[in-house]
């Protein structure tokens, strides 16, 4: 019983941090008089900007994902083995 009352407390500490964060970030940036736009082809690459982080790393980018889910679904298995 106490560690369940610990994990909800310690997720409600969580939730109220991200929360003040994500609430502070909004004044801070809503005085900003200058905004620097970035478009989807300034990140993505298009046809006159080379070297887009989708244009030269699209392998590395999918085997970084299968590989992260590998780790995800055996940490599953790890944990509900022991549980």
């Amino acid at each position: 019983m106490f560690n369940k009352l610990f994990n909800l407390l310690i997720a409600l500490l969580l939730f109220a941090v991200l929360f003040m964060a994500i609430d502070d970030s909004t004044r801070v940036w809503a005085g900003k008089d200058e905004v620097t736009p970035i478009s989807i082809g300034d990140i993505a690459g298009g046809p006159e900007v080379r070297g887009g982080i989708f244009s030269d790393f699209v392998f590395s980018f999918e085997l970084l994902s299968l590989l992260l889910l590998a780790a995800l679904i055996g940490a599953l298995y790890i944990a509900k083995k022991e549980a």
